[in-house]
C-alpha cells in the first residue's frame, strides 16, 4: 500500500495581498512582501532564503523584483480553467508570471497570457476571455472558498493539509515535507516535525 492509499493531502491555493484593493494600480513586490513579513512578525530576508531554496530544488526562478496586486481575478480564473480541466496548467502559469517574471497577477492582460500559455483560451488577446475576465462569473464562488479559508485561519500561500487535519504551511523544503510524511505515516500525527501554527486545527477537514 502506498502513502497516498493511507491518508488524503488538500492544497489550498490561498493567496496573498487580498488586502490590495481590485483595480488599484500594482504595489512594489519587494516592498509588499516585507509588509507582509513585519505583519507575520518575520525577518523577510530567512522568508525569501527559504523560498529561494524551495524553488531551487525545484530548478525554478524566483525574483523579488517586479509588481504585485490583488489575485482575486486568477483565482477566478482558476474557477474557470477547473470547469475545463485546465486549473494546473493555469496555476503553473500564473506562478511564472508572479514569481519569475514579477508580474502582478491583478493585471488582466497578464492574466489573458496566462490562460492562452494553459491553451484556455484562443489568443493573447482573446474577446471571450476579456469578457470573463471583467465579469463578476466565478465570484461568489472564489469568495466562498476564500472565506473557508479564512475562517480556518490559512493566511500562508499554499497551505498543503495532510489527511485532512493537519495543516502544513507555506512552501517548505523536500527535506521538511519528506520528515512530515514519515512523521504522519509512522505516527498519525506531523506536530513532531512542523509545530502547530496559528491555524485551528479542528477545523479541518
Amino acid at each position: 500500500m502506498g502513502a497516498a492509499d493511507r491518508f488524503q493531502v488538500s492544497i489550498f491555493p490561498m493567496q496573498a495581498f487580498m488586502h490590495f484593493k481590485r483595480g488599484d494600480e500594482a504595489h512594489d513586490r519587494r516592498a509588499a512582501y516585507d509588509e507582509i513579513s513585519r505583519a507575520h512578525g518575520t525577518k523577510v530576508d530567512d522568508v525569501w532564503s527559504q523560498l529561494q531554496e524551495v524553488y531551487d530544488e525545484e530548478g525554478l526562478t524566483l525574483t523579488r523584483d517586479g509588481k504585485v496586486g490583488n489575485p482575486f481575478d486568477a483565482q477566478r480564473l482558476l474557477w474557470l480553467a477547473e470547469k475545463s480541466g485546465k486549473a494546473l496548467d493555469v496555476l503553473d502559469a500564473l506562478l511564472e508570471a508572479c514569481h519569475a517574471k514579477g508580474q502582478p497577477l491583478s493585471d488582466l492582460a497578464v492574466l489573458n497570457d496566462c490562460a492562452f500559455k494553459a491553451g484556455l483560451a484562443k489568443s493573447a488577446r482573446d474577446d471571450d476571455m476579456a469578457r470573463f475576465l471583467v465579469s463578476p462569473r466565478g465570484g461568489s464562488d472564489v469568495a466562498l472558498r476564500l472565506g473557508e479559508c479564512l475562517d480556518r485561519g490559512v493566511v500562508a500561500s499554499p497551505v498543503v493539509v495532510l489527511d485532512q487535519r493537519f495543516p502544513l504551511e507555506g512552501a517548505q523544503p523536500y527535506a521538511v515535507v519528506g520528515a512530515v510524511l514519515a512523521e504522519l505515516l509512522a505516527t498519525g500525527t506531523n506536530f513532531r516535525v512542523v509545530a502547530p501554527s496559528g491555524m485551528d486545527s479542528s477545523k479541518w477537514p
